[in-house]
C-alpha cells in the first residue's frame, strides 16, 4: 500500500516545472504547452491535485480493489487506493454551501446553484499510469458528487472539457462518465436509470 508521502511524490512530480521558464516536465506544464482547449482545463486540473492533496493527511488511506467486478464503494469520506490497478479516488466531504469555496472550478459544472448550495461528497478519480519509466498521476476529466452523500442522488461532472472535442469522444458525456464511473466503484446505478428514461 502507498504512503501518504508516496503519493504526495505524485501530485507534487503532476504540478512540477515552471511555466514562465518553460522547464519541468509535470502534468500541469505539458497542459500549457497544448492546445487552448486543454489550456483551458488547467485550472480544474490544478485543483483536483491540490483538493488531493490537501485532504491526503485529512481523511483516511484506504486500500481497496477498485475495478468494475467489485461492489460500489462506501461514500464515506476517505481516499481509496488500489494499487494494482493504479487507481486512486478521493472522497471529499463538502457541507453545505461550501461547495464553491472548496472546488470552484468543478462547482462550474453543476446544473444549479441550488446544488451547489447542498452538502455532500465529491468524488475525484485518478489513474496511475507509467511513462518514460515514471509512474504519472492522472486525473480523470469526470468528478461527480452525491447530494448529501446519498449513493443514489449522483451528479456528474464534466471537469476537464477538452475531453469532448477529442475525436474519439463520442456520445452524450454523462453516459460515458457514469459508464467509465464503473471501473472506481462509485454509486452510479440510479443516475444511470435517470438518463435513460
Amino acid at each position: 500500500m502507498p504512503t501518504q508521502e508516496q503519493i504526495g511524490s505524485l501530485i507534487e512530480a503532476a504540478i512540477s516545472g515552471d511555466v514562465l521558464l518553460n522547464e519541468g516536465g509535470g502534468l500541469i506544464a505539458l497542459m500549457s504547452k497544448s492546445i487552448v482547449g486543454i489550456k483551458k482545463d488547467i485550472p480544474a486540473a490544478f485543483e483536483m491535485y491540490t483538493l488531493l492533496s490537501h485532504f491526503l493527511s485529512r481523511l483516511p488511506l484506504v486500500a481497496t480493489q477498485l475495478d468494475d467486478d467489485r461492489p460500489d464503494v462506501s461514500l464515506t469520506p476517505s481516499i481509496l487506493h488500489d494499487d494494482a490497478n493504479g487507481r486512486i479516488v478521493a472522497l471529499l466531504p463538502i457541507a453545505s454551501g461550501e461547495f464553491a469555496e472548496i472546488a470552484y472550478w468543478l462547482a462550474d459544472g453543476l446544473p444549479s446553484d441550488r446544488v451547489k448550495q447542498m452538502s455532500g461528497v465529491l468524488a475525484i478519480c485518478f489513474s496511475v499510469e507509467r511513462h518514460a519509466d515514471a509512474d504519472r498521476l492522472l486525473p480523470e476529466w469526470f468528478a461527480a458528487f452525491y447530494v448529501e452523500g446519498n449513493a443514489r442522488h449522483c451528479i456528474p461532472i464534466l471537469a476537464l472539457r477538452s475531453i469532448t472535442s477529442d475525436q474519439s469522444f463520442s456520445g452524450d458525456w454523462v453516459d460515458i462518465a457514469l459508464q467509465r464511473m464503473a471501473v472506481f466503484c462509485l454509486p452510479r446505478a440510479d443516475a444511470m436509470q435517470g438518463i435513460r428514461r
